[in-house]
């Protein structure tokens, strides 16, 4: 329902440079003669009576024109929708026709969440001369890792992948007037058109309904040649082809390469469990570091909160009140962001602390000069042969070992971060043969970790290539477990030369980043393993891949090192805490 205090014009087509037509809504307020900032949202999912629609609303009653508008190929646009790519030249021709309008004054921003925070970084790559700043909210600015396709070089976030992808051919059917090839994605897209971001109960529900849908894609092999993604999401099948992150296919729409042109203030904001968390904290420190200008670096700001990519929380322990993640309400962070850069309001913005976190656990936000943070004590916690973890270097030990069967992986999400955190049993999966876990006794005191979580692991393997997966658990008092980060590495990606198998060598998993006090008498908990399915794809172990083969496995025997040669361990960003010492 449209607010009758804005002008709205619906079905807008605006056309771009090679004469395709987007289709657009856009939100004036009603008797505002002058001429106004814009921000524009560009979309692949439906935009007229959901959740984009209120929200564009609502960001124009505080004196916006708002673009709103459907990406190529997607709900009412012409031409043929290519995930991202098209929206490097399609974001650079819809923000210069927004500035050319005669209701706007020529500064326009960009805003959006996931995929359309993508769309706003995809356009700042093109550099259109009136785009003021954007605000790319829990989206991706590398393509190539961090969890939007490739959760790490070489390894497809399987779920996530193929579930986006199947979830995008119902509006494709539609628009080609076929039957839907997978029609339980069509009743999920109903719901998730009526529910948007608001209805939790039955966003719920939309959740339940994709996930059933998805389950039976992953079996097929090979995965790139599904019959119901083959002819109405043909990009799956790019991804499954382009896993080298320096591949061109990539770079060329990862902002992360376009650093030195990219001379806009950006606003990043996501969540510690979403599953594009890397994304915002990876931009802000880079641009805050490496952008154009003394103006560029200081207009960098970060935002992170508790929250998954649904809004959703994760913790037991969690605050129901605590929610900016689709806040456009007057003094939100994205509100007065870009009060600042497009109005001129907010004067002493340039001058306040340019990082906000929420420290989970303690429950409270916090302000930072940067990201990691500068007091930051980066601490080992070594693994032993008895399933501990400690701060005590290790002796002469003998390794841990676990078979690898990719014909029974363990259990994963369909994404990390999704609207469950976690749908499988941490305890039993850490009573898994193929699992190794080791925990830390009660801790002593309090613990903040804050910052990038990395495991330094020594491990060896009766084949060439295969997988290796960590994920860091804080154990409640009450034996309750959630899962804080995690991380995989494809042993096999950016080798030189091959690898001896049964020899130990050494690998850097990256678990991602996050904030938390642990508190005393909690426990922290690091599994180990090979596998976890569907989130990452199966590394058959045979040296090819699910996405490409026929289906053939071999089961690998793994060991794991934790001896004075080759001290595993996890590295924790410990801060310390108020009235401790650095060391």
């Amino acid at each position: 329902m449209n607010d009758p205090g804005l002008v709205v014009e619906n079905d807008v087509m605006v056309a771009m440079r090679d004469g395709v037509r987007l289709r657009a809504d856009v939100f004036r307020p009603a008797g505002v003669e002058d001429r106004l900032p814009v921000l524009v949202l560009r979309n692949p999912y439906s935009t007229r009576d959901g959740i984009w629609a209120m929200l564009g609303q609502a960001v124009a009653q505080q004196g916006y024109a708002v673009v709103v508008q459907s990406c190529r190929g997607r709900y009412g646009s012409e031409g043929d929708f290519s995930p991202i790519h098209a929206d490097v030249e399609d974001g650079y021709d819809t923000v210069e026709w927004a500035a050319a309008q005669p209701w706007s004054n020529g500064a326009v921003g960009m805003y959006g969440l996931s995929y359309s925070g993508m769309a706003a970084w995809a356009a700042a790559i093109a550099r259109p001369p009136h785009l003021v700043a954007i605000a790319p909210l829990s989206s991706m600015w590398d393509w190539s890792g961090h969890g939007a396709w490739y959760a790490a070089p070489g390894v497809l976030a399987l779920g996530m992948t193929l579930n986006w992808s199947a979830g995008a051919t119902v509006w494709e059917a539609e628009r080609r007037g076929v039957d839907p090839p997978l029609p339980a994605f069509a009743e999920a897209e109903r719901l998730s058109d009526e529910a948007g971001y608001i209805d939790r109960e039955a966003r719920a529900k939309v959740v339940e309904l994709q996930t059933e849908a998805t389950w039976p894609l992953f079996e097929h092999r090979p995965l790139r040649d599904l019959e119901g993604l083959r002819e109405l999401a043909p990009w799956f099948r790019d991804w499954c082809d382009h896993d080298d992150p320096q591949d061109p296919y990539w770079r060329s729409v990862s902002p992360a390469e376009h650093v030195a042109e990219l001379d806009l203030p950006i606003l990043n904001l996501t969540g510690w469990f979403d599953c594009f968390r890397m994304g915002p904290l990876e931009a802000f420190s880079t641009m805050a570091r490496a952008g154009m200008t003394e103006a560029t670096r200081r207009g960098q700001r970060l935002v992170v909160g508790p929250w998954n990519h649904m809004a959703g929380q994760n913790r037991p322990d969690a605050d129901p009140g605590v929610d900016l993640f689709l806040d456009v309400s007057p003094g939100s962070p994205m509100m007065r962001f870009f009060g600042h850069h497009l109005k001129g309001e907010e004067l002493g913005y340039d001058g306040e602390r340019p990082v906000r976190l929420y420290v989970m656990g303690e429950n409270h936000w916090r302000e930072e000069d940067e990201w990691p943070l500068a007091r930051t004590v980066w601490t080992p916690w070594f693994l032993h042969a008895d399933g501990e973890l400690s701060t005590t270097s290790p002796g002469a030990e003998t390794p841990d070992s676990f078979v690898y069967d990719p014909a029974d992986p363990v259990p994963g999400s369909i994404a990390i971060g999704s609207l469950h955190n976690d749908p499988v049993d941490l305890d039993a999966v850490g009573r898994r043969s193929d699992v190794l876990v080791y925990t830390t006794p009660p801790l002593a005191a309090d613990l903040e970790i804050t910052g990038p979580v990395s495991v330094d692991l020594w491990a060896s393997s009766s084949v060439e290539s295969t997988d290796l997966t960590a994920k860091l658990i804080e154990v409640f008092a009450d034996g309750q477990a959630v899962s804080l980060c995690q991380g995989v590495v494809r042993t096999g990606v950016g080798v030189t030369h091959p690898r001896t198998t049964g020899a130990a060598y050494r690998y850097e998993i990256d678990l991602w980043a996050t904030s938390v006090v642990v508190k005393a008498g909690h426990r922290l908990r690091l599994q180990v393993s090979s596998s976890e399915y569907p989130t990452y794809d199966l590394n058959p172990n045979t040296g090819s891949r699910i996405t490409h083969d026929s289906g053939e496995t071999v089961p690998a025997t793994q060991h794991v090192f934790h001896d004075e040669l080759h001290p595993s361990r996890l590295i924790l960003p410990v801060i310390p805490r108020e009235g401790e010492e650095e060391p």
